[in-house]
């Protein structure tokens, strides 16, 4: 596919690096008949690697946080879409996670939209949890560095690990810098999360058809979007 359909289908999710029971199962129901894919946490293995390369409808990029040595896998932020990406940039968050030492990762990708002269950049990240809040501040810069000169339509998706109240207005006050709306999705917080949501899905230049949770998912602590966006 050369392009994005006008309507098409996304999902979002953190994936736990893939160490879940039957989240192949999951993985397989939940990316069917769907466009655009945005995963967390997406750990890249050779047993893995198959299941990804099955669905070679898919052009799939990864921005690698770290490596690990022991279960030989890689994980990181991973895009995958129908469409051939026209453009790709990862950033690595400027300071690392406190303890293990590692970073996080911004994935930008960009897409040629059926109809349109105009281009839809997707922004996939996954946000530093441990680290101060300066730190954090610092990788949240990057999502303007990647978007500032973008004047297209535009999807910000990610895990923000926005779990104080700090983090989530300092990412409200930066998206609507960029004149990006937050998807509204009807949704329980969790205990573990500190009772806050850390997964948004933020868009413009779009038409939101559809939102939603799916809640039979129980192969990861995060609990999947799925959502449908029109050009028209």
């Amino acid at each position: 596919m050369d392009a994005l359909p006008q309507v098409f289908e996304l999902l979002l999710w953190n994936m736990q690096k893939c160490r879940g029971k039957e989240w192949q199962r999951d993985f397989l129901e939940l990316i069917h008949d769907r466009h655009l894919l945005l995963l967390q946490e997406a750990s890249l293995s050779a047993v893995n690697l198959e299941i990804f390369d099955q669905h070679e409808q898919y052009f799939w990029t990864m921005a690698r946080s770290f490596t690990h040595l022991k279960r030989q896998s890689e994980n990181g932020v991973k895009t995958g879409c129908r469409a051939e990406p026209v453009d790709t940039l990862c950033y690595s968050s400027p300071n690392f996670e406190p303890l293990v030492q590692t970073h996080k990762m911004l994935l930008q990708t960009s897409y040629a939209i059926d109809g349109s002269d105009e281009s839809l950049m997707v922004v996939n990240l996954h946000a530093l949890n441990f680290s101060r809040f300066a730190s954090y501040q610092k990788q949240m810069s990057q999502i303007h560095s990647a978007a500032a000169e973008h004047r297209g339509p535009m999807i910000l998706a990610g895990d923000f690990n926005t779990w104080s109240k700090n983090r989530y207005s300092h990412l409200q006050e930066l998206t609507e810098g960029l004149g990006l709306r937050e998807a509204e999705i009807s949704r329980k917080s969790k205990a573990r999360h500190l009772y806050r949501h850390l997964d948004h899905l933020f868009y413009r230049g779009l038409q939101l058809q559809k939102a939603e949770i799916v809640d039979s998912v129980s192969s990861s602590d995060h609990l999947p979007i799925v959502a449908q966006f029109s050009t028209i």
